[in-house]
């Protein structure tokens, strides 16, 4: 199997000093959530899209700006009320040519800074295998 570099998910990851229960009712059964808790006095939501296709990071930007574009108004009070919020693509890297590229077009960019979202890009280490207990081994180099 080539150890080729390709695009992992895409969480969007939300910061707010109110709770996003509200927003997570009406978002239910297109997202996943990975993660929701308060943290000093601070909420932290993490989301991915609910998709059976093979993800892609044009697809699921696309799915997901349309899902914030068309939040109802209690909703999207608590979007507008983020102290933070970020598109975060995730990549896995590695070890065979040919190299990823990936393009986020004008159009996505201009939806995204509509929305006061950042983008924030990840390059995890390639793995061959997971180890005992599930962890994440490096790959030995030759």
């Amino acid at each position: 199997m080539a150890a080729l570099s390709h695009f992992l998910n895409l969480d969007l990851a939300l910061k707010s000093t109110f709770d996003f229960t509200p927003l997570i009712a009406y978002l239910d059964q297109s997202v996943y959530i990975l993660h929701h808790a308060e943290h000093e006095r601070e909420f932290l939501l993490v989301l991915e899209i609910n998709t059976t296709e093979s993800p892609d990071p044009t697809t699921c930007t696309e799915q997901f700006l349309t899902l914030i574009e068309s939040l109802p108004q209690p909703a999207r009070a608590l979007w507008n009320g983020c102290t933070s919020r970020t598109f975060s693509y995730g990549f896995e890297g590695g070890r065979e040519f040919p190299a990823l590229e990936t393009t986020i077009s004008a159009d996505l960019l201009l939806r995204i800074a509509t929305l006061g979202a950042a983008i924030g890009i990840t390059v995890y280490p390639f793995r061959k295998s997971r180890g005992p207990e599930g962890k994440d081994q490096p790959d030995s180099l030759p």
